[in-house]
């Protein structure tokens, strides 16, 4: 890890390493980063561990360093909640593109941007909350970041790549295609969004998704 915590100095970031999950958990708590790079083998409680417990309460961007060939570890710290993967050995080009395309990606949203009202439910991105008749509605990292990238882009079509790109990254393709649909399915079941019906995304048959833009309805 010293080459990438050089190389990513070089760049221009401010970088903090550790040696342990354990030590990597705590110095996020008290130096919140902008993302975090998660070799899986830890010599404690191992790096997918780390991943989810870090998803407890947090949803920096995470990009997983992982030993070739170690697919199951790798697809279970992605279903934990990381964010993107590297396979080693890696070029410290590509590193630093990963990483780039990871900050793009959680760019948080304005701190000004209006409440979205439909009925019963409320949307209040800039604090990432949700309520529905009055309760709160939970989502998961990968979903919240669905979320915020369509309603980023009111009206506008996006593609099944542009979607996987921006929420799951660079290194996925057509093969997420499915695992997008069950989480669309899964935001839209929380946001009471009926699919035949919808208030907030329309499906466009084989192309993508659209945010519908948003006319406040009260009752």
């Amino acid at each position: 890890m010293n080459a990438v915590t050089r190389a990513l100095s070089r760049e221009g970031h401010d970088v903090s390493g550790t040696g342990s999950g354990v030590d990597a958990l705590s110095e996020v708590a008290t130096r919140p980063p902008d993302a975090v790079v998660l070799d899986l083998g830890l010599p404690d409680i191992g790096g997918v561990e780390v991943v989810r417990r870090l998803r407890g309460w947090n949803d920096v961007p995470v990009l997983i360093l992982s030993a070739a060939g170690g697919e199951a570890r790798k697809v279970e710290a992605l279903d934990a909640g990381a964010d993107d993967y590297l396979e080693k050995p890696f070029g410290l080009d590509e590193l630093r593109a990963r990483l780039r395309a990871l900050l793009r990606r959680s760019t948080p949203v304005r701190a000004d941007a209006a409440p979205i009202r439909v009925d019963e439910l409320a949307i209040n991105l800039p604090r990432r909350t949700i309520t529905r008749d009055g309760a709160e509605v939970r989502l998961t990292p990968k979903e919240w970041q669905l979320l915020e990238t369509l309603a980023a882009h009111p009206g506008k079509l996006l593609t099944h790549r542009f979607l996987i790109q921006h929420v799951w990254g660079p290194g996925y393709g057509e093969e997420t295609r499915q695992t997008l649909r069950a989480h669309l399915r899964t935001l839209r079941a929380k946001l009471a969004d009926d699919a035949a019906s919808p208030r907030l995304v329309r499906t466009e048959t084989g192309a993508g998704y659209r945010w519908l833009p948003v006319v406040e309805v009260r009752r």
